[in-house]
């Protein structure tokens, strides 16, 4: 490249620089200029409480946010629309209350309000003077949890204790109004298939259907099942015959029924006719018949799926 073309190529990037260089100073000077003028705008102030009470919950019907017209420079207000402005009061400073009800008055001439918003310019007004914080009575109350559950075991299997959960009962807390109608509080279903080995996992609470304003401690719940092979078991209990009268006597026929049951083999040897009893009531017995109902008053916790063979003895009465 010849000397002249080099000289011409460098002065034209010299000219494009020099271009660029008054191109952005005109342009920030433009901007200085347009902020260092006075405008008039509206904006939205949060309001924020503090050192509520510690019996009391905050209320969402509660004044949350303030509009208000400000007048100042540009540099003033750009920092009101970058970022929310937040006015935070605190609860001793109310100028009055009226049980679960406080009341915040708001001076546009006060320098204390500017200085809480960190603004220096005017306030120009603001849509209301009077604020209201509006508090419940916070309310802490243990209730149950329920469970839909649909467990199926594989043939052969089984659990003594069936589904634990851990803990039984949770801790919830919010407006007294709210609490008090609260009697339970359901967790995600558990569907199983096929259970023939010990399950452990954990559930959530279900908190979809709860007001925000409730919150619900803990979260999760625990859920065991120790499984364990089953078998049928069986045993014949005398029949007790309840409320029979005076100087009448009663012969039954039989004297005793099999109980049916399935249990876990680990406690297959345990269980006796002891731990058993079947009645039968004089009382509901129909004149008109000779059979009375039976009933399996007793049985052990660690047996399931009981029957009896028959549900009705005959009985004859001997005067």
């Amino acid at each position: 490249m010849s000397s002249r073309k080099k000289n011409s190529f460098s002065l034209k990037r010299n000219n494009v620089k020099i271009f660029l260089f008054f191109l952005i100073f005109t342009s920030i000077l433009w901007l200085l200029i347009q902020f260092s003028k006075n405008y008039t705008q509206e904006v939205e102030v949060a309001v924020r409480y503090t050192n509520l009470p510690k019996d009391k919950i905050f209320n969402g019907e509660s004044d949350q946010i303030l509009r208000m017209m400000l007048n100042g420079n540009g540099f003033r207000l750009m920092s009101h629309n970058w970022k929310r402005p937040v006015l935070q009061l605190n609860v001793d400073d109310a100028v009055s209350n009226n049980e679960n009800e406080y009341f915040f008055y708001v001076n546009k001439e006060s320098s204390i309000l500017k200085k809480k918003l960190d603004f220096k310019g005017r306030v120009l007004s603001i849509h209301k003077d009077t604020l209201r914080l509006k508090l419940d009575v916070n309310l802490e109350k243990k209730i149950p949890v329920r469970m839909q559950q649909d467990i199926k075991y594989t043939v052969g299997y089984g659990s003594d204790k069936g589904l634990v959960i851990s803990p039984d009962s949770v801790l919830i807390s919010g407006p007294s109004k709210i609490i008090d109608t609260i009697q339970f509080i359901d967790t995600e279903d558990l569907i199983i298939e096929g259970l023939n080995v010990d399950f452990t996992s954990e559930l959530s609470i279900n908190v979809e259907k709860l007001p925000s304003s409730v919150i619900v401690m803990p979260q999760k719940i625990k859920a065991d099942i120790l499984v364990s092979k089953f078998t049928e078991g069986s045993q014949k209990i005398p029949i007790t015959v309840n409320n029979v009268p005076e100087g009448i006597e009663i012969k039954i026929f039989p004297k005793e029924i099999t109980v049916v049951y399935r249990v876990g083999l680990d406690a297959y040897n345990e269980i006796s006719p002891r731990d058993f009893m079947v009645t039968a009531d004089y009382a509901k017995a129909s004149e008109e018949s000779s059979y009375m109902t039976l009933e399996l008053t007793n049985i052990p916790k660690s047996i399931h799926d009981v029957r009896l063979q028959e549900k009705q003895v005959q009985f004859v009465v001997l005067k």
